[in-house]
């Protein structure tokens, strides 16, 4: 093993192949960063340039791309509020708080850190343990991810802030939009008052750029508009505001560990991918910090989290596909048809058919970080320096971008409406104080759960005693119930703490 891995290096280090890494990374960065344009549509965009150049050099470009889509969503996230990429959304909550304090180089850092090490530590796991996993992974049936699910909703309620009752509200918002479109068991349209556009349900990104990049234009519209023109962020006050120093390390080495962990684990079971995944990365860090209070307010430790899970699927992924031939989520699906284009059938006799082509794979997926991160400390001066100017020239040009990004989706004006309407909703809930990340939590988890609780309902013939079957079943009620238990507590020690100040 460790010597084909070497083997693969030198493939791939070889300038032909190291060209097409190169490009990867740099295709994958641009489209991630553009908001609307995802690290799924790079690969898309990619593929067709693929049929004549060699397995190798496809592969390592269509993963390199995927690499540094995941993270690309991340500058806009930081530096315009505005996540490229539904798996930088939750960084939006810290990277863009620290932006604003003038520390945007620090927050950019903290993410290509995280997301760098993600990325290697899932490689690692796909190297060492790719077929035992998926094996353990096919254990997984309706009813496992239907608790999976529950224990996933009480991020909700990590996430609803000082009051409960509104994080619950947003959440349930959110399982309701997350409804809209045709039903799964009886095809018949839920929700979309007779716009046909709207059967297939809400795009996901449509949501997010609705209601975290265009509500937060809709918010600073005012000080625009009284011609208060000021730098959309500031200049760093010190030297250490622009860095990762060694105690932002000493902070964040533990997060990168735990969330690269969870970030594998859902990588690993398909149909999940990065977008939950930096979610529950997020609230994993918010729960193991000794001061989550920070959280939400500009914390290293938040994007530490959420980048290094959602980084951490990108290998993961690659675990069901090569070794079962099932693809983790839409990128990955998109990747099958790369292989099949090579030549390659994904599943377990590619290790057997194309074994140097497999491990090619790994090492390209491994230098890609290098790469990665070479590039964005060459040129993310150049793009704080862009978010430095003035709000009355950010803003315009943000909404361009919304606008455009999501037009380009599917060429629809319907989802240009559906971001607006977004838009109008994330700017009320603020102004309500009520806390959007519930309602996007929600929005994420609603497909995933409603469809296998149905499936599963519908195997035991309507029996719920299906949820307490499995060990595995068993093994996620008791974690949840240890959730959700923290949550309160945790939520009550800090109320006292408030009142006795």
């Amino acid at each position: 093993m460790f010597s084909m891995l070497l083997e693969g290096f030198s493939a791939v280090l070889i300038p032909g192949n190291f060209i097409y890494l190169l490009g990867g990374v740099l295709i994958g960065l641009v489209m991630g960063a553009i908001p609307g344009l995802t690290a799924t549509m790079a690969i898309a965009l990619i593929v067709p340039m693929t049929y004549y150049i060699t397995p190798t050099q496809s592969l390592i470009m269509l993963l390199a791309a995927y690499n540094a889509g995941t993270f690309g969503g991340s500058m806009s996230a930081i530096l315009i509020a505005t996540p490229g990429t539904p798996a930088a959304a939750a960084t939006v909550v810290d990277g863009f708080n620290l932006a604003k304090q003038g520390k945007a180089g620090k927050a950019i850092k903290a993410a290509l850190f995280a997301s760098c090490f993600g990325c290697l530590f899932s490689s690692i796991v796909l190297v060492a343990s790719a077929q035992p996993i998926a094996k353990y992974a096919l254990k997984f049936g309706p009813a496992e991810y239907t608790v999976l699910m529950i224990f996933s909703l009480t991020i909700i309620a990590s996430a609803a802030g000082r009051s409960m009752v509104k994080g619950l509200i947003g959440g349930c918002l959110g399982l309701l939009f997350g409804c809209v479109g045709m039903d799964a068991v009886f095809t018949t349209p839920r929700f979309t008052f007779g716009v046909l556009k709207l059967s297939s349900g809400i795009d996901l990104v449509v949501m997010l750029i609705g209601a975290l990049a265009f509500s937060e234009l809709l918010k600073q519209a005012g000080s625009v508009r009284k011609a208060v023109n000021k730098p959309h962020l500031p200049a760093p006050a010190c030297k250490e505001d622009s860095q990762f120093t060694r105690d932002d390390l000493k902070i964040s080495w533990k997060h990168w560990l735990r969330s690269s962990a969870i970030g594998c684990v859902i990588g690993a079971l398909p149909g999940l991918g990065p977008a939950l995944a930096c979610w529950v990365g997020y609230d994993a860090a918010k729960r193991g910090a000794k001061h989550p209070e920070l959280f939400g307010k500009g914390s290293v430790e938040g994007i530490a989290g959420a980048e290094s899970a959602n980084n951490a699927v990108c290998g993961a992924n690659m675990i069901p596909l090569l070794s079962l031939g099932v693809p983790g989520d839409t990128g990955a699906a998109v990747l099958i048809g790369a292989f099949l284009v090579q030549g390659l059938t994904p599943g377990p006799l590619v290790f057997t058919e194309s074994p140097q082509t497999i491990y090619n794979v790994y090492a390209g997926l491994i230098l890609s970080n290098i790469v990665l991160f070479t590039v964005v400390m060459l040129t993310y001066r150049g793009f704080t320096s862009i978010a430095k100017l003035e709000d009355s020239l950010i803003y315009p040009a943000v909404s361009v971008l919304c606008v455009v990004g999501v037009y380009a989706l599917s060429r629809s004006l319907t989802d240009v409406w559906v971001m607006l309407l977004f838009a109008v909703i994330g700017f009320v809930l603020s102004k309500l104080e009520f806390p959007t990340v519930t309602m996007l939590i929600g929005f994420i988890l609603s497909p995933i759960f409603e469809r296998n609780a149905r499936r599963a309902l519908q195997l035991s013939f309507g029996d719920f005693a299906v949820f307490f079957r499995s060990p595995l079943c068993w093994a996620f009620w008791v974690i949840t119930v240890i959730s959700v238990f923290t949550i309160l507590y945790g939520k009550r020690k800090n109320k006292q703490l408030q009142d006795g100040l």
